[in-house]
């Protein structure tokens, strides 16, 4: 028995010895620079997403900085830093898969944010993308601002107590019940929970954090699906709140779904859900529960995070820049009289200052951090003097785009200004500065939700400078807590669990 394991044990050594000298030496890639033991294992990846927790798309920068613009950061992938390269890699004409090990963790295959290749996803967003076309937003905006409208009635509540708003969560309840009312056709009233959807949040948090992890151990998810209930909650509280997530998004989906269609179809804008349900597109393997379920639950999770963390953040410059808080007051105060009487975000985006602080916003905030990794199974692709081989996972993080010296000076100082012309118009520099903004990415995997998100952001900014305006302050909350300390996709601050940080916090002083 002895011998057994002790040839085991060295049939395996060599086995690992062999693969590390191929991936090193042999490989189609083994010509690119990069860190000798990112090129051998996946666990170099783990030790700074897993241990360190969502800090490797950070290193990326240091190996830049010593090996250049391209970088071998994975066994069969590359990192590119070049903001010149980003609208070649993703644009509407390459046709690229998503790379499987990368976009595992996610666990979710059958979404359509989730899709591997680029032929199903095609299929997926042509049923998808129409309910987020600027035409069926206009058509659902009214909606929007009834929502940010009742975040203002808490927050003027919270004013006449005396009690500091927690923004943080605040910004990502009105988030959920916005995407839930468009999904499910009934809002999941965030708005409305005492602890405001801490617990929700909580939750999505730690999928999140686990979903390095699961990169590593693909068959966790299905493991921690899998395992009954009371098992889960013994060993892993954490794996325990996603499983409980989940399953809720799942009772929406069947509520929808369960719904009289006479009472359905009567609506003026029919729930997502339902009418990917229905959809003449989709062929029916592509419209059972489960696979909906899936779509509905990424389309929360998309839905929800992003933009409440760009108004977490937009809140916190305007507070910390008053010079800016108070152009952009200025400008709102002459456009909006009636601070009861929100215009539409058509109009609201023809604001010169205003869309200056959203799109300054969106680039200093970055949104997804990951570094979307596409792979070309057909043919080579070329970067430079480099020819790089059909099947190698590449990837670009925007967090290098929006932050780059060369295309906006000073990347880390918050100016609004820098996307205006001299005389304070929108015009050719804007035009310019948007080529190489990109938190929604770009290409046919951009965020599918980027126009409701626009909405989101130029509704809430409007309407809470005007409601509270000069009465709006910064309550216990430091630089710190606004500090992006881990990738999990999107870029993460400290929980705001009162131990790591403490998220945005405002008070509205009393009239």
């Amino acid at each position: 028995m002895l011998n057994f394991w002790i040839t085991a044990g060295v049939t395996l050594l060599v086995g690992l010895a062999a693969a590390a000298i191929y991936r090193l030496y042999l490989h189609p890639l083994a010509k690119f620079p990069g860190p000798k033991l990112a090129a051998v294992t996946h666990l170099y990846e783990a030790y700074y997403d897993v241990l360190k927790k969502g800090r490797y798309v950070f290193e990326f920068e240091r190996m830049h900085n010593k090996y250049g613009p391209i970088v071998r950061i994975g066994p069969n992938e590359l990192h590119i830093r070049d903001s010149e390269y980003y609208n070649t890699l993703y644009n509407m004409t390459n046709r690229l898969d998503k790379y499987e090990w990368f976009y595992s963790m996610l666990g979710n295959p059958q979404a359509s944010f989730g899709t591997i290749r680029s032929d199903v996803h095609r299929v997926r967003r042509g049923a998808l993308s129409p309910f987020f076309s600027l035409k069926a937003v206009a058509k659902f905006y009214p909606h929007v601002q009834s929502i940010v409208n009742r975040l203002m009635q808490r927050m003027e509540l919270c004013s006449e107590r005396d009690e500091p708003i927690p923004l943080f969560y605040a910004y990502r309840c009105m988030t959920v019940d916005i995407i839930s009312e468009y999904v499910f056709g009934h809002q999941m009233g965030m708005l409305d929970r005492a602890d405001w959807g801490s617990d929700f949040y909580s939750a999505w948090r730690s999928l999140w954090e686990l979903s390095p992890t699961i990169r590593q151990l693909p068959f966790l998810m299905d493991l921690i699906m899998s395992t009954p209930r009371w098992i889960t909650q013994m060993t892993d509280p954490r794996a325990l709140e996603v499983v409980d997530l989940f399953s809720y998004i799942d009772r929406q989906v069947k509520i929808v779904l369960d719904s009289d269609p006479e009472k359905i179809e009567a609506q003026a804008q029919p729930p997502v859900v339902w009418e990917l349900s229905k959809s003449d597109v989709l062929p029916a393997s592509e419209k059972t529960f489960k696979r909906l379920a899936v779509e509905a639950n990424g389309m929360v999770a998309a839905g929800f995070e992003t933009t409440g963390g760009t108004l977490t953040m937009i809140t916190y410059l305007l507070l910390t820049h008053q010079h800016v808080f108070q152009k952009l007051l200025e400008e709102l105060e002459e456009a909006i009289p009636d601070p009861d009487n929100i215009p539409n975000v058509l109009v609201l985006e023809k604001l010169p200052y205003l869309f200056a602080v959203v799109k300054e916003s969106l680039r200093i905030t970055v949104g997804a951090y990951s570094r979307l990794s596409r792979v070309n199974h057909h043919e080579s692709m070329r970067y430079n003097d480099w020819i790089i081989p059909a099947g190698t996972a590449i990837g670009m993080s925007a967090l290098f785009i929006s932050h780059d010296p060369l295309i906006f000076p000073s990347p880390f100082t918050f100016n609004p200004h820098r996307w205006l012309e001299p005389d304070g118009s929108i015009g050719a520099t804007a035009l310019r500065l948007e080529h190489y903004l990109v938190p929604f990415g770009k290409g046919p995997r951009s965020c599918v939700g980027l126009n409701l998100a626009y909405a989101e952001l130029y509704s809430v900014i409007a309407t809470v400078l005007r409601r509270f305006g000069r009465r709006l302050e910064l309550f216990e909350t430091a630089e710190r807590d606004m500090e992006v300390v881990s990738d999990y996709f999107a870029g993460m601050t400290r929980r705001p669990n009162g131990v790591e940080g403490n998220g945005l916090r405002v008070k509205v002083r009393k009239l």
